[in-house]
């Protein structure tokens, strides 16, 4: 026996009930020689009082019209966090009577970046949690959070939250930091499935195993039951991670392989996501010429205000991408009226960006430019967006070396007249770009097309 790291999201812990049962597997676990270290996501969902959604909602509400400061935001959003760490301590000892120690990330020794809202782990100094596991403590952590090495004149360091997702990433960063013998995260259903339940209703099947590659793609595609940083962490340190429901005792989906460990050329479908809520992104060019630096100036300002983009393509006259729709307000104040010159054959020429060329004021910005420039030549770069889209992808083990698989994706679309924006494959997937509307039909058609209601089909197969 040794640590475990055992996550509990926020409907595992609220309401009562719910932190009760959680608090229990945490003293089964002890009872049975483990050395639990617990991770804590603020209790319950949106519209409960301490969700994270519900304290950020609360701040905005004072003013609408003044944005809240990233750095003020992070210290409301951690505040969901500390209140379930200390509900959770305290449950542990009412039901098991072992001695708890409640840790906010910082004082568990976590520390991050200076990004505000989407800080990434630089280190964690494992001494605090291994002091209290010494002296016989369950250690329960703030999850989603942490703290800067240092701040910015005021003498210590600045707590920072990690992205949606992240309690998952603390857990994973704690397993590998303590050396934990495995990671397991509770959630709200049975473990890793061939799609969602909502969607396929029973016939979604529990994957019993998946490799470390099929499950951090299929969370990358949409699936929401790990955060893909929690299983790359665990995936580069070896530590077995276990989605488990946090309601009964089942065993729940184990992921412990890389795609590596198996036996070569060897395969099997894993199952269907899906992303809704995404938008489709169109910039034309004029000049054939000028395309290449048009896209990489776009793609550079893209990365660096944290949006990645899906889907990239290009021709000859435009090129295209998908980002989620939650994005597209700060796509649109970075891109909508950006003028990019561009150095070309020795003639300065300039793409004014636009989402509408007609209005006034695309009009006026572009006079005012021809007046102070006068030797550019000044061209508009239309910008087409097509909110309504979704992403609907099929996950496998070892996509490229399955010839056909393309063709029987498109076939069962077409027959089932899903009409196809975009498609993009990857080592371990296939993903099309639809409307919104078609997401639901999609997802069923693929999961019945290749019988994943079948055990038989997520079984390793030989490649044809």
């Amino acid at each position: 026996m040794g640590i475990i790291v055992q996550k509990f999201g926020g409907t595992s812990v609220f309401p009562k009930e719910r932190l009760l049962s959680a608090a229990q597997k945490v003293v089964k676990a002890k009872r049975e020689g483990n050395d639990p270290v617990v991770v804590v996501s603020a209790p319950g969902r949106k519209g409960d009082p301490y969700a994270t959604d519900t304290l950020i909602r609360n701040v905005q509400e004072i003013d609408p019209q003044i944005p809240v400061d990233k750095r003020e935001l992070d210290l409301v959003m951690t505040c969901g966090e500390i209140i379930g760490i200390v509900w959770m301590a305290q449950a542990i000892k009412a039901v098991g009577g072992y001695k708890t120690i409640a840790l906010t990330g910082g004082q568990a020794g976590i520390y991050t970046d200076q990004q505000f809202g989407n800080a990434r782990i630089v280190r964690i100094d494992p001494t605090p949690v291994e002091e209290a596991l010494k002296a016989g403590f369950i250690p329960v952590v703030a999850g989603f959070q942490g703290v800067t090495e240092h701040g910015h004149g005021v003498g210590h360091g600045q707590i920072t939250t990690l992205g949606r997702g992240g309690s998952d990433t603390t857990a994973g960063a704690l397993a590998a930091a303590l050396n934990a013998q495995s990671c397991i995260i509770y959630t709200d259903v049975d473990g890793v499935l061939t799609a969602d339940p909502r969607l396929v209703g029973a016939k979604a099947r529990l994957l019993p195993s998946v490799t470390y590659e099929e499950v951090s793609e299929m969370a990358h595609l949409g699936a929401r039951v790990v955060h893909p940083r929690c299983v790359e962490i665990a995936m580069n340190h070896r530590i077995p991670v276990w989605v488990r429901n946090a309601e009964g005792d089942r065993e729940g989906t184990v992921i412990k392989e890389r795609a590596s460990d198996l036996p070569t050329r060897m395969f099997r479908i894993t199952g269907i996501t899906h992303l809704p809520q995404v938008a489709q992104v169109k910039v034309s060019v004029a000049e054939q010429e000028d395309l290449a630096e048009v896209e990489t100036e776009i793609y550079r300002l893209l990365g660096e205000a944290g949006m990645v983009p899906y889907f990239v393509s290009k021709s000859r006259s435009f090129f295209e991408f998908a980002v989620v729709r939650h994005h597209l307000e700060l796509l649109r104040s970075l891109l909508d009226g950006l003028t990019l010159p561009i150095s070309a054959n020795g003639h300065l020429r300039a793409y004014i960006l636009t989402t509408d060329p007609d209005r006034v004021i695309h009009r006026e910005r572009r006079r005012l430019l021809q007046r102070s420039q006068r030797d550019w030549v000044l061209l508009d770069a239309p910008i087409e967006i097509t909110t309504n889209c979704a992403i609907v992808s099929l996950v496998t083990l070892n996509t490229r070396e399955v010839p056909g698989i393309m063709a029987r994706i498109l076939e069962a679309m077409v027959d089932s007249e899903v009409d196809i924006l975009q498609v993009a494959d990857a080592q371990h997937s296939v993903s099309c770009l639809i409307r919104e509307e078609d997401m639901v039909t999609a997802v069923r058609v693929l999961h019945e097309h290749f019988r994943l209601d079948d055990e038989n089909t997520q079984q390793l197969q030989p490649i044809p």
